[in-house]
């Protein structure tokens, strides 16, 4: 059975939220299970009203986007995720996307059971993915997403926790990057005591 215990608030890293994209500081994505070779990213976060706004910025030896329908195997590709819960609830919402624009999302239940959105409600979610760059030499991408929280049923009203990663798992160079590292020996991005405290300003 999972547990999900979040760390205390002295221990547990924070992210700060503004209102705005452009002015908001990036959050740096580590590598974790690995090091990788020209491969680098960062994340900024804005919240307005029940609006939470994500730009990911990643630079990748090569781009995989096969996937072109939602809840399919996204992270096949290279990919960008984020697991999201309020502090009372009893599951927390993984979300995935694809370089394609293809998503896939489920909730994920404290005992470990995972319930798939529906594709009506990942079509609701505006998704702008950008190739900057995509030759022999490096892949340079970005994902800007705006996920209304109350249609994903997520409380705004009280403390937020998440993390946020990007990954390849069938390239001939995978990697994983996340914003706070789980601490397992294996990759697994789905650990909530490795979840951080959002602040909104």
């Amino acid at each position: 059975m999972h547990s999900f215990i979040l760390a205390s608030m002295e221990t547990q890293p924070t992210i700060t939220v503004g209102s705005m994209l452009e002015r908001s500081l990036p959050v740096a994505l580590v590598p974790c299970w690995g090091s990788y070779e020209k491969t680098e990213g960062s994340l900024r976060l804005a919240k307005q009203g029940d609006t939470l706004s994500l730009r990911y910025m990643l630079r990748s030896p090569l781009l995989r986007r096969m996937v072109q329908e939602h809840n399919l195997e996204v992270c096949d590709d290279s990919c960008v995720g984020l697991l999201l819960k309020s502090k009372e609830s009893e599951q927390y919402l993984h979300l995935q996307c694809s370089a394609s624009g293809a998503l896939r999302s489920w909730w994920v239940s404290n005992e470990g059971e995972r319930t798939l959105l529906p594709s009506s409600l990942l079509e609701t979610i505006p998704v702008t993915v950008t190739i900057l760059e995509n030759s022999n030499a490096q892949s340079r991408w970005s994902v800007e997403m705006h996920l209304d929280l109350k249609a994903l049923k997520i409380d705004t009203d009280g403390q937020l926790f998440g993390n946020f990663y990007s990954c390849a798992e069938q390239t001939d160079q995978k990697y994983y990057l996340l914003a706070h590292e789980t601490g397992t020996l294996e990759p697994n991005v789905e650990v909530p005591s490795a979840f951080m405290a959002l602040e909104f300003l």
